[in-house]
Protein backbone atom coordinates (compact mmCIF):
# COMPACT_ATOMS: atom_id res chain seq x y z
CA UNK A 1 0.00 0.00 0.00
CA UNK A 2 1.18 3.86 -1.26
CA UNK A 3 2.56 5.35 2.05
CA UNK A 4 0.02 8.50 1.49
CA UNK A 5 -2.49 5.64 1.65
CA UNK A 6 -1.18 4.64 4.92
CA UNK A 7 -1.09 8.29 6.34
CA UNK A 8 -4.61 9.26 5.08
CA UNK A 9 -5.83 6.51 7.65
CA UNK A 10 -3.94 8.09 10.26
CA UNK A 11 -5.14 11.66 9.59
CA UNK A 12 -8.66 10.83 8.40
CA UNK A 13 -9.18 9.26 11.95
CA UNK A 14 -6.90 11.93 14.13
CA UNK A 15 -9.64 14.50 12.47
CA UNK A 16 -12.60 12.39 13.44
CA UNK A 17 -11.44 12.36 17.11
CA UNK A 18 -10.67 16.44 16.91
CA UNK A 19 -13.72 16.94 16.00
CA UNK A 20 -15.46 14.63 18.23
CA UNK A 21 -13.62 16.26 21.38
CA UNK A 22 -14.11 19.53 20.01
CA UNK A 23 -17.72 18.95 20.18
CA UNK A 24 -17.88 17.77 23.39
CA UNK A 25 -16.81 21.10 24.99
CA UNK A 26 -19.25 23.36 23.03
CA UNK A 27 -22.64 22.97 25.16
CA UNK A 28 -20.79 23.64 28.22
CA UNK A 29 -19.75 27.06 27.41
CA UNK A 30 -22.90 29.15 28.97
CA UNK A 31 -21.18 32.35 30.12
CA UNK A 32 -18.30 34.48 28.69
CA UNK A 33 -16.35 33.54 31.78
CA UNK A 34 -16.82 29.78 31.15
CA UNK A 35 -16.29 30.49 27.19
CA UNK A 36 -12.47 32.19 28.11
CA UNK A 37 -11.73 30.73 31.82
CA UNK A 38 -13.62 27.48 32.09
CA UNK A 39 -15.84 29.61 34.57
CA UNK A 40 -12.24 29.13 36.90
CA UNK A 41 -13.55 26.11 37.77
CA UNK A 42 -11.30 23.58 35.66
CA UNK A 43 -9.82 20.12 37.77
CA UNK A 44 -6.31 19.20 37.81
CA UNK A 45 -6.55 16.30 35.14
CA UNK A 46 -7.80 19.02 32.38
CA UNK A 47 -5.62 21.83 33.48
CA UNK A 48 -2.45 19.77 33.14
CA UNK A 49 -3.23 18.05 29.87
CA UNK A 50 -4.38 21.28 28.34
CA UNK A 51 -1.21 23.40 29.81
CA UNK A 52 1.20 20.53 28.61
CA UNK A 53 -0.24 20.63 25.05
CA UNK A 54 -0.13 24.34 24.74
CA UNK A 55 3.51 23.90 25.82
CA UNK A 56 4.00 21.65 23.04
CA UNK A 57 3.73 23.95 20.24
CA UNK A 58 5.46 23.42 16.69
CA UNK A 59 8.69 25.20 17.74
CA UNK A 60 9.06 22.53 20.02
CA UNK A 61 8.05 19.67 18.31
CA UNK A 62 10.30 20.35 14.72
CA UNK A 63 12.21 23.82 15.38
CA UNK A 64 13.51 22.08 18.74
CA UNK A 65 14.65 18.55 17.25
CA UNK A 66 15.86 20.41 13.86
CA UNK A 67 17.96 22.86 15.71
CA UNK A 68 19.62 20.35 18.10
CA UNK A 69 19.86 18.20 14.94
CA UNK A 70 22.18 21.20 13.46
CA UNK A 71 23.91 22.70 16.43
CA UNK A 72 24.12 19.88 19.22
CA UNK A 73 23.49 19.60 22.76
CA UNK A 74 23.52 23.79 22.85
CA UNK A 75 20.04 24.18 21.86
CA UNK A 76 18.82 22.64 24.94
CA UNK A 77 20.86 25.21 27.21
CA UNK A 78 19.42 27.88 24.41
CA UNK A 79 15.42 26.82 24.76
CA UNK A 80 14.85 24.21 27.33
CA UNK A 81 16.24 25.40 30.42
CA UNK A 82 15.19 28.86 30.03
CA UNK A 83 11.49 27.07 29.32
CA UNK A 84 11.39 25.58 32.78
CA UNK A 85 12.78 28.60 34.77
CA UNK A 86 10.03 30.85 33.19
CA UNK A 87 7.91 27.50 34.98
CA UNK A 88 9.15 28.68 38.27
CA UNK A 89 8.43 32.22 37.97
CA UNK A 90 5.14 31.32 36.71
CA UNK A 91 4.78 29.05 39.93
CA UNK A 92 5.30 32.22 42.17
CA UNK A 93 2.93 34.29 40.48
CA UNK A 94 0.26 31.94 41.02
CA UNK A 95 -1.10 32.83 44.53
CA UNK A 96 -0.94 36.41 44.08
CA UNK A 97 -2.60 36.46 40.74
CA UNK A 98 -5.40 34.24 42.09
CA UNK A 99 -5.94 36.45 44.70
CA UNK A 100 -6.22 39.83 42.74
CA UNK A 101 -9.25 38.21 40.85
CA UNK A 102 -8.02 39.61 37.64
CA UNK A 103 -9.29 37.39 34.53
CA UNK A 104 -6.43 38.47 32.44
CA UNK A 105 -3.09 39.98 32.67
CA UNK A 106 -4.13 43.35 30.98
CA UNK A 107 -7.18 43.35 34.04
CA UNK A 108 -4.88 42.86 36.62
CA UNK A 109 -2.98 45.72 35.35
CA UNK A 110 -5.95 47.72 35.30
CA UNK A 111 -6.97 46.74 38.58
CA UNK A 112 -3.53 47.39 40.29
CA UNK A 113 -2.63 50.45 38.35
CA UNK A 114 -5.93 51.91 38.11
CA UNK A 115 -5.42 52.31 34.15
CA UNK A 116 -8.01 51.34 31.04
CA UNK A 117 -5.72 53.03 29.14
CA UNK A 118 -2.62 50.32 30.04
CA UNK A 119 -5.24 47.54 30.19
CA UNK A 120 -6.24 48.29 26.60
CA UNK A 121 -3.41 49.33 25.26
CA UNK A 122 -1.73 45.55 26.88
CA UNK A 123 -4.92 43.96 25.40
CA UNK A 124 -3.83 45.30 21.80
CA UNK A 125 -0.10 44.27 22.21
CA UNK A 126 -1.26 40.81 23.22
CA UNK A 127 -3.96 40.12 20.12
CA UNK A 128 -1.27 41.68 17.76
CA UNK A 129 1.22 39.25 19.09
CA UNK A 130 -0.36 36.05 19.07
CA UNK A 131 -1.74 37.29 15.38
CA UNK A 132 2.07 36.52 14.77
CA UNK A 133 2.59 33.69 17.00
CA UNK A 134 -0.10 31.25 15.42
CA UNK A 135 1.70 31.86 12.56
CA UNK A 136 4.54 28.89 13.98
CA UNK A 137 1.62 27.06 14.67
CA UNK A 138 0.54 27.13 11.13
CA UNK A 139 3.57 26.61 9.20
CA UNK A 140 4.61 24.17 11.36
CA UNK A 141 1.25 22.11 10.89
CA UNK A 142 1.64 23.06 7.16
CA UNK A 143 4.91 21.59 6.70
CA UNK A 144 4.05 18.14 8.37
CA UNK A 145 0.84 17.61 6.18
CA UNK A 146 2.30 19.03 2.97
CA UNK A 147 4.73 15.93 3.64
CA UNK A 148 2.33 13.67 5.50
CA UNK A 149 -0.51 13.44 2.27
CA UNK A 150 2.21 14.95 -0.50
CA UNK A 151 0.27 18.12 -1.16
CA UNK A 152 1.00 21.45 -1.29
CA UNK A 153 1.87 23.80 1.85
CA UNK A 154 -0.83 26.30 0.89
CA UNK A 155 -3.74 23.42 0.86
CA UNK A 156 -1.81 21.88 4.26
CA UNK A 157 -2.34 25.63 5.88
CA UNK A 158 -5.74 25.49 4.84
CA UNK A 159 -6.74 22.45 6.55
CA UNK A 160 -4.95 23.47 10.04
CA UNK A 161 -6.91 26.79 9.93
CA UNK A 162 -10.39 24.77 9.58
CA UNK A 163 -9.06 22.19 12.67
CA UNK A 164 -7.93 25.22 15.04
CA UNK A 165 -10.93 27.49 14.60
CA UNK A 166 -13.58 24.55 15.06
CA UNK A 167 -11.40 23.31 18.22
CA UNK A 168 -11.34 27.26 19.64
CA UNK A 169 -14.95 27.99 18.80
CA UNK A 170 -16.39 25.83 21.91
CA UNK A 171 -14.00 27.82 24.17
CA UNK A 172 -11.81 27.10 26.69
CA UNK A 173 -14.24 23.57 27.81
CA UNK A 174 -13.55 22.78 23.90
CA UNK A 175 -10.01 23.38 24.10
CA UNK A 176 -9.27 21.02 27.52
CA UNK A 177 -10.98 18.15 25.77
CA UNK A 178 -9.43 18.08 22.39
CA UNK A 179 -6.09 19.09 24.29
CA UNK A 180 -6.62 16.22 26.87
CA UNK A 181 -6.42 13.89 23.36
CA UNK A 182 -3.47 15.89 21.40
CA UNK A 183 -1.45 15.53 24.65
CA UNK A 184 -1.71 11.88 24.55
CA UNK A 185 -1.36 11.60 20.85
CA UNK A 186 1.83 13.79 21.43
CA UNK A 187 3.03 11.47 24.18
CA UNK A 188 2.91 8.69 22.32
CA UNK A 189 4.81 10.12 19.47
CA UNK A 190 7.53 11.14 21.23
CA UNK A 191 7.78 7.75 23.02
CA UNK A 192 8.06 5.59 19.57
CA UNK A 193 10.50 8.34 18.30
CA UNK A 194 12.59 8.23 20.88
CA UNK A 195 12.38 4.14 21.36
CA UNK A 196 13.15 4.06 17.48
CA UNK A 197 16.67 6.36 18.13
CA UNK A 198 17.52 4.14 21.23
CA UNK A 199 16.52 0.70 19.34
CA UNK A 200 19.57 1.62 16.76
CA UNK A 201 22.02 2.79 18.98
CA UNK A 202 24.18 -0.06 20.64
CA UNK A 203 24.89 1.71 24.15
CA UNK A 204 25.33 5.00 25.62
CA UNK A 205 29.37 4.92 25.37
CA UNK A 206 28.64 3.95 21.44
CA UNK A 207 26.23 6.62 20.79
CA UNK A 208 28.93 9.14 22.45
CA UNK A 209 31.22 7.93 20.60
CA UNK A 210 29.42 8.56 17.09
CA UNK A 211 28.06 11.91 18.43
CA UNK A 212 32.37 13.04 18.99
CA UNK A 213 32.89 11.93 15.67
CA UNK A 214 29.99 14.10 13.87
CA UNK A 215 31.73 16.79 11.99
CA UNK A 216 30.65 19.06 9.03
CA UNK A 217 27.44 20.79 7.53
CA UNK A 218 24.06 19.02 8.49
CA UNK A 219 21.94 20.31 6.23
CA UNK A 220 23.72 21.25 2.86
CA UNK A 221 24.05 24.46 1.51
CA UNK A 222 23.32 25.98 5.36
CA UNK A 223 25.79 28.61 6.89
CA UNK A 224 26.80 26.30 10.54
CA UNK A 225 29.42 23.73 9.91
CA UNK A 226 29.54 21.31 12.95
CA UNK A 227 33.50 21.10 14.52
CA UNK A 228 34.44 17.69 15.23
CA UNK A 229 33.68 16.65 19.26
CA UNK A 230 31.32 19.45 19.64
CA UNK A 231 28.08 17.97 19.15
CA UNK A 232 27.45 17.42 23.18
CA UNK A 233 28.83 20.72 24.19
CA UNK A 234 27.41 23.24 25.84
CA UNK A 235 28.80 25.58 23.93
CA UNK A 236 29.69 23.96 20.47
CA UNK A 237 32.68 23.50 20.85
CA UNK A 238 33.20 27.68 20.47
CA UNK A 239 30.72 27.34 18.14
CA UNK A 240 27.92 29.21 20.92
CA UNK A 241 28.76 31.86 23.04
CA UNK A 242 27.89 32.63 26.74
CA UNK A 243 26.34 35.85 26.16
CA UNK A 244 24.18 34.31 23.45
CA UNK A 245 22.73 31.65 25.73
CA UNK A 246 22.24 34.10 28.85
CA UNK A 247 20.70 36.58 26.49
CA UNK A 248 18.39 33.77 24.87
CA UNK A 249 17.02 33.60 28.61
CA UNK A 250 15.40 36.77 28.39
CA UNK A 251 13.48 35.53 25.65
CA UNK A 252 12.52 32.55 26.17
CA UNK A 253 12.42 32.20 29.77
CA UNK A 254 11.01 35.33 30.89
CA UNK A 255 8.98 35.29 27.77
CA UNK A 256 7.37 32.05 29.47
CA UNK A 257 7.01 34.03 32.61
CA UNK A 258 4.48 36.44 31.10
CA UNK A 259 2.85 34.32 28.53
CA UNK A 260 -0.64 34.91 28.91
CA UNK A 261 -1.65 31.44 27.47
CA UNK A 262 -0.45 29.97 30.82
CA UNK A 263 -1.82 32.53 33.14
CA UNK A 264 -4.95 32.08 31.64
CA UNK A 265 -4.82 28.55 32.70
CA UNK A 266 -3.36 29.49 36.08
CA UNK A 267 -6.78 31.53 36.14
CA UNK A 268 -9.27 29.02 35.10
CA UNK A 269 -8.19 26.77 38.06
CA UNK A 270 -10.98 25.94 40.61
CA UNK A 271 -8.93 26.87 43.57
CA UNK A 272 -4.90 28.23 43.83
CA UNK A 273 -3.80 24.60 45.30
CA UNK A 274 -5.20 23.01 41.65
CA UNK A 275 -3.10 25.64 40.01
CA UNK A 276 0.07 25.21 41.40
CA UNK A 277 -0.40 21.19 40.90
CA UNK A 278 -0.76 22.08 37.59
CA UNK A 279 2.54 23.34 37.30
CA UNK A 280 4.20 20.99 39.15
CA UNK A 281 3.14 18.18 37.50
CA UNK A 282 3.17 19.70 34.27
CA UNK A 283 6.74 20.50 34.74
CA UNK A 284 7.56 16.67 35.36
CA UNK A 285 5.78 15.12 32.74
CA UNK A 286 7.77 17.59 30.41
CA UNK A 287 10.91 17.33 31.63
CA UNK A 288 10.62 13.36 30.53
CA UNK A 289 9.12 14.45 27.17
CA UNK A 290 11.71 16.84 26.49
CA UNK A 291 14.50 14.13 27.62
CA UNK A 292 12.74 12.19 24.53
CA UNK A 293 13.12 15.19 22.19
CA UNK A 294 16.57 15.74 22.75
CA UNK A 295 17.73 12.22 22.19
CA UNK A 296 15.46 12.43 19.00
CA UNK A 297 17.49 15.13 18.24
CA UNK A 298 21.06 14.44 18.82
CA UNK A 299 20.53 10.68 17.65
CA UNK A 300 19.07 11.56 14.33
CA UNK A 301 22.57 13.47 13.71
CA UNK A 302 24.15 10.37 14.64
CA UNK A 303 22.65 8.18 12.56
CA UNK A 304 22.16 10.44 9.58
CA UNK A 305 25.02 12.88 10.22
CA UNK A 306 24.03 14.87 7.12
CA UNK A 307 20.83 15.44 4.61
CA UNK A 308 20.13 17.19 1.41
CA UNK A 309 16.73 17.95 0.39
CA UNK A 310 15.66 20.19 3.56
CA UNK A 311 14.43 23.77 2.93
CA UNK A 312 15.06 24.56 6.57
CA UNK A 313 15.83 23.36 9.88
CA UNK A 314 11.96 23.20 10.63
CA UNK A 315 11.69 20.08 8.36
CA UNK A 316 14.23 18.73 9.63
CA UNK A 317 12.42 16.04 11.43
CA UNK A 318 9.77 15.23 8.64
CA UNK A 319 12.19 14.46 6.34
CA UNK A 320 14.21 12.41 9.00
CA UNK A 321 11.49 10.40 10.02
CA UNK A 322 10.29 9.25 6.73
CA UNK A 323 13.33 7.93 5.86
CA UNK A 324 13.94 6.18 9.60
CA UNK A 325 10.87 4.92 10.55
CA UNK A 326 8.21 2.40 9.07
CA UNK A 327 5.18 3.85 8.06
CA UNK A 328 3.09 2.98 11.06
CA UNK A 329 5.71 4.59 13.27
CA UNK A 330 6.25 8.05 10.79
CA UNK A 331 2.57 8.26 11.00
CA UNK A 332 2.09 8.46 14.60
CA UNK A 333 5.08 10.84 14.91
CA UNK A 334 3.93 13.52 12.55
CA UNK A 335 0.25 13.07 13.98
CA UNK A 336 2.10 14.52 16.98
CA UNK A 337 3.77 17.12 15.68
CA UNK A 338 -0.05 17.91 13.91
CA UNK A 339 -1.32 18.04 17.32
CA UNK A 340 0.88 20.32 19.23
CA UNK A 341 0.39 22.49 16.67
CA UNK A 342 -3.21 22.39 16.89
CA UNK A 343 -3.36 22.28 20.89
CA UNK A 344 -1.24 25.96 20.97
CA UNK A 345 -2.80 27.65 17.98
CA UNK A 346 -6.50 27.21 19.29
CA UNK A 347 -5.06 28.04 23.14
CA UNK A 348 -3.70 31.67 21.04
CA UNK A 349 -6.42 32.11 19.29
CA UNK A 350 -8.50 31.96 21.89
CA UNK A 351 -6.11 34.01 24.83
CA UNK A 352 -6.64 36.57 21.43
CA UNK A 353 -10.08 36.98 21.47
CA UNK A 354 -10.68 37.39 25.17
CA UNK A 355 -7.89 40.40 25.22
CA UNK A 356 -10.22 41.62 22.62
CA UNK A 357 -13.64 41.23 24.61
CA UNK A 358 -12.20 41.64 28.08
CA UNK A 359 -9.49 44.11 27.39
CA UNK A 360 -10.62 46.00 24.45
CA UNK A 361 -14.21 45.51 23.41
CA UNK A 362 -15.21 45.76 27.04
CA UNK A 363 -13.50 48.99 28.13
CA UNK A 364 -14.17 50.73 24.65
CA UNK A 365 -17.38 50.30 24.45
CA UNK A 366 -19.89 51.87 27.28
CA UNK A 367 -22.92 49.48 26.11
CA UNK A 368 -24.09 46.18 28.42
CA UNK A 369 -24.17 43.42 26.05
CA UNK A 370 -25.76 39.79 26.55
CA UNK A 371 -23.17 36.88 27.23
CA UNK A 372 -24.90 35.46 23.73
CA UNK A 373 -23.82 38.50 22.08
CA UNK A 374 -20.26 38.53 23.69
CA UNK A 375 -19.87 34.63 22.84
CA UNK A 376 -21.03 35.51 19.31
CA UNK A 377 -18.23 38.27 18.78
CA UNK A 378 -15.78 36.33 20.66
CA UNK A 379 -16.37 33.65 18.07
CA UNK A 380 -15.84 36.72 15.34
CA UNK A 381 -12.62 37.49 16.48
CA UNK A 382 -11.66 33.88 16.23
CA UNK A 383 -12.24 33.94 13.02
CA UNK A 384 -10.74 37.66 12.33
CA UNK A 385 -7.53 36.27 13.89
CA UNK A 386 -7.09 33.17 12.86
CA UNK A 387 -7.43 34.68 9.28
CA UNK A 388 -4.79 36.99 9.71
CA UNK A 389 -2.22 34.45 10.78
CA UNK A 390 -3.34 31.87 7.50
CA UNK A 391 -2.52 35.11 5.46
CA UNK A 392 0.89 35.89 7.24
CA UNK A 393 1.88 32.25 7.85
CA UNK A 394 2.15 31.59 3.11
CA UNK A 395 4.94 33.43 3.43
CA UNK A 396 6.38 32.19 6.76
CA UNK A 397 9.61 32.98 8.85
CA UNK A 398 12.85 31.40 8.24
CA UNK A 399 13.44 29.37 11.29
CA UNK A 400 10.16 28.56 14.10
CA UNK A 401 12.74 28.64 16.91
CA UNK A 402 14.03 31.88 16.33
CA UNK A 403 11.19 33.71 15.17
CA UNK A 404 9.15 32.46 18.20
CA UNK A 405 12.16 33.71 20.51
CA UNK A 406 11.43 37.11 19.05
CA UNK A 407 7.48 36.72 19.28
CA UNK A 408 7.98 35.95 23.46
CA UNK A 409 10.36 38.42 24.21
CA UNK A 410 8.36 40.77 23.00
CA UNK A 411 6.08 39.83 25.57
CA UNK A 412 9.29 40.02 28.48
CA UNK A 413 10.00 43.19 27.21
CA UNK A 414 6.84 44.73 27.76
CA UNK A 415 4.64 42.20 30.67
CA UNK A 416 7.88 41.17 33.08
CA UNK A 417 8.54 44.22 34.81
CA UNK A 418 4.91 45.70 35.26
CA UNK A 419 3.32 42.29 36.30
CA UNK A 420 6.04 41.03 38.47
CA UNK A 421 6.92 44.28 39.53
CA UNK A 422 3.24 45.33 40.42
CA UNK A 423 2.69 41.98 42.26
CA UNK A 424 5.93 41.76 44.67
CA UNK A 425 6.92 45.52 44.85
CA UNK A 426 4.45 47.44 46.66
CA UNK A 427 5.43 51.36 45.32
CA UNK A 428 5.08 50.43 41.77
CA UNK A 429 3.09 52.81 39.92
CA UNK A 430 0.99 53.27 36.99
CA UNK A 431 3.46 55.77 35.10
CA UNK A 432 6.71 53.20 35.85
CA UNK A 433 4.58 50.30 34.23
CA UNK A 434 3.51 53.03 31.52
CA UNK A 435 6.89 53.79 30.53
CA UNK A 436 8.26 50.73 31.39
CA UNK A 437 6.48 48.96 28.66
CA UNK A 438 7.24 51.85 26.25
CA UNK A 439 11.08 51.83 26.99
CA UNK A 440 11.21 48.07 26.78
CA UNK A 441 9.81 47.88 23.22
CA UNK A 442 11.59 50.52 21.99
CA UNK A 443 15.04 49.16 23.01
CA UNK A 444 13.96 45.82 21.52
CA UNK A 445 13.45 47.53 18.19
CA UNK A 446 16.51 49.51 18.09
CA UNK A 447 18.60 46.12 19.27
CA UNK A 448 16.52 43.96 16.76
CA UNK A 449 17.38 46.22 13.67
CA UNK A 450 20.04 43.45 11.45
CA UNK A 451 20.08 40.61 13.67
CA UNK A 452 17.33 38.57 12.34
CA UNK A 453 18.42 36.07 10.49
CA UNK A 454 19.50 32.61 10.86
CA UNK A 455 23.28 33.81 12.52
CA UNK A 456 21.28 35.64 15.23
CA UNK A 457 21.31 32.98 17.59
CA UNK A 458 24.80 33.21 17.59
CA UNK A 459 24.13 37.56 18.79
CA UNK A 460 22.57 38.81 21.63
CA UNK A 461 18.75 38.60 21.85
CA UNK A 462 17.24 41.81 21.60
CA UNK A 463 15.16 41.00 24.33
CA UNK A 464 18.01 41.18 26.87
CA UNK A 465 18.65 44.98 26.84
CA UNK A 466 15.15 45.11 26.23
CA UNK A 467 14.00 43.63 29.72
CA UNK A 468 16.96 45.52 31.46
CA UNK A 469 15.93 48.74 30.31
CA UNK A 470 12.19 48.24 31.22
CA UNK A 471 13.30 47.35 35.09
CA UNK A 472 15.45 50.17 35.33
CA UNK A 473 13.04 53.24 33.82
CA UNK A 474 10.10 50.98 35.88
CA UNK A 475 11.83 51.57 39.27
CA UNK A 476 13.14 54.81 38.48
CA UNK A 477 10.31 56.62 37.49
CA UNK A 478 7.82 55.43 40.18
CA UNK A 479 10.73 55.75 42.97
CA UNK A 480 10.91 59.10 42.11
CA UNK A 481 6.55 59.49 41.46
CA UNK A 482 6.54 58.08 45.35
CA UNK A 483 9.90 60.25 47.23
CA UNK A 484 7.35 63.74 45.69
CA UNK A 485 4.11 61.96 47.01
CA UNK A 486 5.38 61.82 49.96
CA UNK A 487 6.62 65.52 49.89
CA UNK A 488 3.81 66.38 49.08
Amino acid sequence: MPRSYVFLGFFFFYSIALLYFGKTGYNESDTIDDFFIGGRKMGLFALVSTFVATWFSAASMQGLPGSIYVYGFTFVLYSIVPWFIGAGFLYLLTPKLRASGAVSIPDYFNKRYQSKTLQVSTGILIIFNFILYIVIQIRGFGIVISEFLEIPYTLAIVIVYIFILYTSFGGLFSLAKSDGFNFIVICIGIFLGTWIILFRIDSIETFINQANAVEGYAIEGYFYYTPKASLLKPLAGGGMTLISLISAFFAWGLGLATNPQYTVRIIAAKDTETALEMIKRSVAILFVTYIGIIIIGLGMRVIMPSIKSVDSIDSVLTVVINSLFSTPISGIVMLAIMAAAISTANSQLLVAASSFIYDVFGIVSKKQRSDDVLLTISRVVVLIVGSLSLLLAISPPESLLIYGSYIWGVFSVTLLIPLYGGVFWRDATTNGAIWSMISGMLTMIISYVGTYHSEAIFKIHPSMPGVIVSGIVFYLVSSQERVKANEN
